[in-house]
């Protein structure tokens, strides 16, 4: 049938965009013909029964118009998410998912080889402006049996009968298209922007569209704007990304506090250890000395009574000749008696006789005492000393003498082992110096910094080969540290030294310098040597220069002009390009190869060493370059400083002679005076006393008439002085037998102390317990010890040792009770760490260093990562995520307020209108959520532990509820934002702004009342995302609205009342209903009319008159439908 003219449709004359054709190919149930509908710009009403494929046609607009993702197929139909695609389509699914009306079985298609393409397109005219463009898509089964889509746009109206015939290899497809005139891509993103740019549209222009095809009435204002005029925002990616980070943070956390919680277990092991490892410490330390005592004491003996038992000695041998003296004086005195008593007997005329021989024989002995005396003296005046005049004053001075021996002994002995030192430092250095010296005079005969032996090995080696030197030259020779880089040059020196004392052999020379290797021995001056050569294959050139600017081959500087240079660049890049650090940390962090100035060197993950050898410091030894005067330069320099540390020594030397001696001189004047062993080897008074007794006794006999009266008086005399001589004998005699018996017992603890000593020795007793001497000393230094005391103190000492043994070993066991008891806490807390820990005080040392390592290093990193964690990622993405909700909140509001501006256009009743207000819902849900939300971003600037913690745990309780799955509900319900408002409807008089009505969720309203709110909500939605203004309509916008069985269930009044808004903003339709009565009231809004019929599972479409559709919708009221249209 011919269309009928559209007398009905609005008078005003069409304006922008308008769809003018759709064209089918392939599609649904529409089966391998061309179908097509053409309203020309005009509203058209599709009708037909439930099943025919009037939603099959929808769906076509919708994938042309529509992202994927977001279009809603058959929504009319009540059909669920999966049941309808794109796939289902292109095959032809008449059955379950393809059959409107079958609700069960197996799905069956029209096209099920998938061989063919589909192709729906559609054309959009301005007849004002006299523009028009096409959109299309060609679908197709790839061999993997995925529908694939191109898409398709041009200027200008195009059909599939023209357009897209005679298409082959999927392979050329865009290809093929594009040469026909069209824009094709395989992306909807670029499709999109060309419709986009084309329609003049918002960006959420095609989202309202395809949400319009679905709207019938608002059961509840509500959920109507939040599903039909907001877009649903996916938080998914979102919270999984904070999900993720809080696993992270969790984890962090759960790290941070084992770590807390070991630091906590180990205090009172750190504070038990400490106790326990001072007590033990001073334990070790007395019995340690206890251990020593023995051989100290031992040693003790001997210091204290070898010079005791010399003393004796010299004081045994002194009472013996006193005694031998008492005795030959008891002798002379009973001469005298004897000689007294006779010459009493003669009467005196003897004894004149007699006593000048007395005489001159007193004269004789006190004459050699005398020459003894001045000896003695001499020997005193160098010590400082006074000559004794008595015997008492001689005893004391003989000990004074002893104990001087000891003293200018252990001064000489000290004096000597300094000059010891002395010399050795001396010969050192003098030897050092000719070394120094030849090394000078043999580096001042070459150029190169190479020890002279390699520099002798070399030349061995070329003279015997006949081969030049520099064609063999050492790698040392052609490379230095550049002089900007001194602070590197040990380090450079340790890294580079045995490739740089390694010969270079090029390939021409390898094989008669391999066989002069094995045939000859290495040797210079008869010391065998080691050579290490590397053989120089094919040149290679200079590697490109990308090493980092802190390598180390940035250092260097090159000998250019060597043939062998490239080869060596390369290698050096090849095996030492070391990253040059110059801080711990940098080292620490650097991957491979890496050393610091102060030659920490690391090899790779795991080997570190570093040399700080004296030899590998100085610069003497370095080897690198190609120019020796700097090096002879220092070596100069050293030879100078030598020669004054010399100079000062030997300087020195001749002081510390001096010193010795004086020394020695003391030594000799105290062995000389020790030669005189008593008093009486002295004492020549006492016979000048005598000398003048006798000459008064001549006098006297001279003087005196009565001899025999002097007599008997000189010889009472003689007998008193025999009796004090025979005490004195007997003393003497039981002195020396003391002094014999004192000096025997003395010899045989010396002995037991000797043997003591000799056996410690021997098992190495001696050198281990030597070391505690010293603080034994200091002990027992007050007072000090002596060979009386000895026996004494060493007793006392040992007792007041043996008590402190015992009272530490009583303080010990409770501290180690606690210190055990604390680390079995500790392993049952953290039993990771018994396969290196035992709770046992002989571990405390290693609980220590974790104790240590956990404060320093653990617990810092861990605490710096939780907080990096909690602050720059957990706390950062809560923030972004809040303000992504705040965000969307503001734009809810915001599209709300653009919607009101079209609302404001449309008189919902005369003189008022239609005004949405978006109030904050009262849901304790979603505002304990947002609470939350702020509670877990609110105090960020306080760093404290104890904020971080807080907030931690306020996050940790947020997240939780958002990751369980059990709150599914809350968490899709709180992150909705569409839900954080209450929509009120409110019905606004225009004159005076009052609110005259409210509308929430519809309630109250008649379902007419719904529709119509619906509607008008509607259409402003339309209008603002199309750009439409009534009162001022441009010509270039788009204008075209599918409303799919919007009038059904309505009302004809408020259908007319919603078909009048969309002609006021001069919008096209394409209404879609069901063959019945209710059609009828669109009438006067369309003037195209569509009836889609489907005949064993092939669809098609007719287009009608107004008569016709009026007598269609007759038959079918009646059942008796009479069609009589022809096929398009």
């Amino acid at each position: 049938m011919k269309s009928q003219s559209h007398s009905a449709i609005d008078a005003l004359s069409p304006r922008g965009f308008r769809l003018h054709r759709v064209e089918l190919l392939n599609w649904g149930t529409f089966h391998e013909k061309i179908f097509s509908i053409q309203p020309n710009g005009d509203s058209a009403l599709l009708i037909g029964q439930n099943g025919s494929g009037k939603s099959t046609i929808v769906d076509a607009l919708l994938t042309l118009l529509v992202r994927p993702g977001v279009r809603n197929f058959n929504v009319a139909a009540g059909a669920k998410k999966r049941e309808r695609d794109e796939k289902s389509y292109l095959l032809g699914a008449y059955d379950r998912g393809g059959d409107e009306d079958s609700l069960s079985g197996r799905t069956k298609y029209l096209r099920p080889k998938g061989d063919h393409y589909t192709v729906i397109l559609a054309t959009f005219c301005n007849l004002e402006i006299d523009e028009s463009f096409t959109v299309a898509q060609l679908l197709y089964l790839s061999s993997d049996q995925t529908a694939q889509k191109i898409y398709c746009f041009a200027g200008g109206e195009r059909s599939i009968q023209s357009d897209f015939r005679a298409l082959k290899s999927a392979d050329e497809l865009l290809k093929t298209l594009k040469s026909r005139g069209f824009k094709a891509t395989k992306t909807f993103q670029e499709y999109e922007g060309w419709l986009t740019k084309a329609t003049r549209t918002k960006a959420k222009a095609m989202e309202v569209f395809n949400q319009t095809v679905a709207v019938k009435d608002i059961q509840k204002l509500n959920d109507f704007i939040r599903n039909h005029m907001l877009e649903a925002h996916d938080w998914g990616e979102k919270v999984d990304r904070l999900l993720s980070h809080f696993n992270q943070l969790s984890t962090a956390h759960d790290s941070l506090v084992k770590v807390r919680q070991q630091r906590d277990y180990l205090e009172p092991i750190g504070k038990f250890g400490q106790e326990y490892a001072t007590e033990v410490q001073s334990l070790e330390q007395v019995t340690r000395l206890k251990n020593a005592a023995g051989l100290y004491f031992a040693q003790r003996t001997i210091d204290l009574f070898t010079p005791h038992i010399e003393a004796e000695k010299i004081e045994h041998a002194a009472v013996a000749n006193r005694r031998r003296h008492v005795a030959t004086e008891i002798d002379e005195q009973d001469d005298s008696r004897r000689s007294l008593q006779n010459q009493i007997e003669q009467a005196g005329g003897d004894r004149l006789k007699e006593i000048p021989r007395l005489i001159d024989v007193q004269r004789e002995r006190a004459e050699s005492k005398r020459q003894r005396s001045r000896s003695y003296e001499e020997a005193l005046q160098a010590l400082n000393l006074e000559l004794p005049i008595s015997e008492e004053e001689f005893k004391a001075c003989r000990s004074e003498l002893t104990d001087l021996q000891a003293t200018i002994e252990t001064g000489k002995d000290r004096i000597l082992l300094q000059r010891d030192d002395a010399v050795v430092e001396v010969r050192s250095l003098s030897g050092r110096l000719r070394e120094l010296r030849g090394e000078l005079a043999e580096l001042s005969s070459r150029r190169e910094n190479l020890p002279g032996w390699c520099v002798s090995l070399r030349h061995d080696m070329c003279q015997g080969l006949g081969f030049p030197v520099r064609d063999l030259p050492f790698a040392a020779e052609l490379i230095q540290v550049h002089p900007d880089e001194r602070d590197w040059e040990s380090s450079i020196e340790k890294v580079l030294r045995g490739f740089a004392l390694s010969l270079l052999v090029p390939q021409r020379y390898y094989v008669p310098v391999t066989n002069y290797v094995e045939q000859t021995r290495l040797a210079v001056g008869g010391r065998g040597q080691r050579l290490v050569y590397l053989r120089v294959g094919e040149q290679k050139s200079s590697p490109s220069s990308n090493a980092s600017p802190h390598s180390l081959l940035q250092k260097l500087d090159y000998r250019d002009g060597h043939p062998l240079l490239p080869w060596l660049k390369a290698e050096l890049v090849k095996r030492f390009d070391y990253a040059c650090c110059d801080t711990i940390k940098e080292f620490r962090v650097a991957k491979g190869l890496a050393m610091t100035a102060n030659r920490h060197v690391k090899s790779g993950s795991m080997r570190h060493d570093k040399d700080d050898r004296d030899h590998i410091l100085n610069p003497r030894n370095f080897v690198l370059g190609w120019d020796n005067r700097e090096k002879k330069r220092r070596l100069a320099e050293e030879i100078e400083q030598l020669a004054n540390d010399e100079a000062e020594l030997s300087a020195a030397l001749q002081s510390i002679d001096e010193q010795l001696a004086g020394w020695q001189r003391k030594q000799q004047a105290v062995e000389k005076a020790l030669e005189i062993p008593f008093f009486e080897r002295i004492d020549f008074e006492s016979h000048e006393d005598e000398i003048q007794r006798l000459e008064a006794e001549r006098r006297a006999i001279e003087s005196k008439s009565s001899a025999i009266q002097t007599l008997k008086a000189r010889l009472d005399e003689v007998v008193e002085t025999i009796d004090e001589l025979k005490l004195e004998r007997d003393q003497l005699i039981g002195d020396e037998r003391e002094l014999q018996n004192s000096i025997t017992s003395a010899k045989k603890q010396v002995d037991k102390a000797e043997r003591q000593l000799k056996d410690g020795r021997r098992d190495g007793r001696l050198e281990e317990h030597r070391k505690s001497f010293e603080e034994l000393d200091l002990q027992l230094a007050d007072p000090p010890m002596t060979a009386e005391s000895l026996w004494e103190r060493s007793r006392q000492w040992r007792d007041e040792t043996d008590g402190q043994i015992a009272d530490l070993n009583e303080r010990i066991e409770p501290i180690r009770n606690n210190l055990t008891d604390a680390m079995s806490r500790f392993l049952r807390v953290c039993p990771e760490r018994a396969g290196d820990l035992r709770a046992t005080p002989d571990y405390v040392d290693d609980f220590l260093q974790l104790r240590s390592r956990i404060l320093e290093d653990d617990l810092p990193r861990f605490e710096q990562r939780f907080k990096e964690r909690l602050n720059r990622k957990v706390i950062e993405e809560i923030g972004l995520f809040r303000s992504s909700l705040q965000q969307e909140r503001r734009e809810i509001e915001n599209k709300i307020e653009l919607l009101n501006r079209s609302l404001w256009k449309l008189d919902y009743r005369p003189g008022m209108h239609i005004r949405l207000e978006p109030r904050p819902i009262h849901d304790a849900e979603i505002n304990d959520f947002r609470i939350r939300l702020d509670e877990c971003v609110e105090g960020s600037f306080d760093d404290s532990p104890e904020a971080n913690e807080a907030r931690f745990l306020r996050i940790k309780d947020l997240i939780l509820k958002l990751r369980d799955d059990d709150s599914r509900r809350w968490r899709d319900k709180v992150t909705d934002v569409r839900r954080w408002f209450d929509f009120v409807a409110a019905v606004v008089e225009e004159e005076t702004s009052k609110i005259v009505s409210e509308y929430r969720d519809s309630s109250g309203q008649s379902g007419g009342e719904k529709s119509k709110l619906a509607f008008t909500i509607l259409v402003a939605a339309i209008a603002y995302q199309y750009d439409l203004d009534p009162e001022d309509p441009a010509q270039d916008r788009f204008r075209f609205v599918v409303v799919d069985e919007m009038f059904s269930k309505v009302d004809d009044q408020y259908a007319e009342y919603a078909l009048e808004l969309f002609r006021q903003f001069g919008l096209q339709l394409l209404i879609v209903a069901p063959l019945d009565a209710k059609a009828r009231v669109t009438q006067a809004y369309v003037g195209c009319y569509l009836h889609v019929v489907k005949q064993e599972h092939h669809s098609a479409i007719y287009e009608m008159t107004a008569a016709e559709f009026e007598q269609i919708a007759e038959d079918e009221i009646s059942a008796k439908p009479q069609r009589r249209a022809k096929v398009r």
